[in-house]
């Protein structure tokens, strides 16, 4: 089974991204440089957001990776930066990638709310939200700048009629199990009610990998079994991570922006790719 591959993508103010190519062959990319979220359990915010990535940008991490004999089967825009907040660059890359029969899936929190509309009618492999709360005070905890539970919920119902059963089926949600944090049963039952309005979405029970410096660390695996059949046996279709999410290079929450403008980054040293 092949591993994980994460590259350091330099680009040309001397900033670094990164990019990771998992083992099942879907190829992760960032779309800014740095995050301006601020999620506690995630290292890909620690320097704040520096800007954009462009769409020639978005299109090198593709070619770095091809570069060393690997071609993906699929993208995901779930590394470092909000997607949401790139959307012109982002339309665009995902116009070329359709062109070469390569389905892009993304991650976001639904900030902002008002560029979902227009999100929703891009031709994406799928949409995940980021929620990892069930109430509105966890919620405030780890994601202490997205859009709220409850307005993501409202604007996301209000959309929900528009929708075909395939477009629904293409949208899921994405929960970073922490444990003593969002892995207790009041929390988890809040989550139940959360989705109700939404019974064709799938659930997505991630794993959290170590960032140093980081307080945050997921369950036992006894205890996401637990979870896992919490969710079962209530309805919700439920998945747990896959190999390739568990292995520490390229695991959620753990990739970084480096560059000599803002410092070295630390950790492991993959191959470094110049755009320049």
């Amino acid at each position: 089974m092949p591993d994980n591959r994460k590259f350091i993508v330099s680009l040309a103010d001397r900033l670094h991204v990164e990019a990771v190519w998992y083992g099942s062959g879907t190829l992760c990319l960032s779309s800014q440089a740095g995050c301006a979220l601020s999620c506690p359990f995630c290292a890909s915010g620690r320097r704040g957001l520096q800007r954009n990535l462009t769409t020639e940008e978005l299109h090198l991490q593709l070619a770095v990776c091809r570069r060393e004999g690997i071609e993906p089967q699929r993208l995901t825009l779930s590394g470092i930066g909000e997607p949401l907040q790139n959307l012109d660059n982002l339309e665009q890359f995902m116009a070329d990638c359709r062109r070469q029969d390569l389905p892009v899936s993304l991650t976001t929190t639904g900030a902002p709310l008002a560029h979902l509309v227009r999100l929703l009618a891009l031709p994406h492999n799928g949409i995940m939200f980021s929620v990892h709360a069930g109430s509105d005070a966890v919620y405030r905890q780890l994601l202490p700048k997205g859009p709220g539970l409850v307005p993501l919920r409202q604007r996301l119902a209000a959309l929900w009629p528009r929708l075909s059963g395939r477009q629904r089926r293409k949208l899921g949600v994405n929960y970073l199990l922490l444990a003593g944090v969002n892995d207790l049963p009041a929390e988890l039952a809040a989550l139940v009610d959360w989705l109700q309005p939404f019974p064709e979405m799938t659930l997505h029970l991630l794993s959290c990998n170590p960032v140093p410096g980081s307080i945050y660390h997921s369950p036992t695996a006894l205890q996401t079994d637990r979870v896992h059949g919490f969710f079962r046996q209530r309805g919700i279709n439920v998945r747990r991570a896959n190999h390739w999410r568990r292995q520490q290079e390229g695991g959620c929450g753990t990739l970084v922006l480096g560059g000599e403008a803002i410092g070295n980054t630390a950790g492991s040293q993959p191959q470094v790719f110049r755009s320049d």
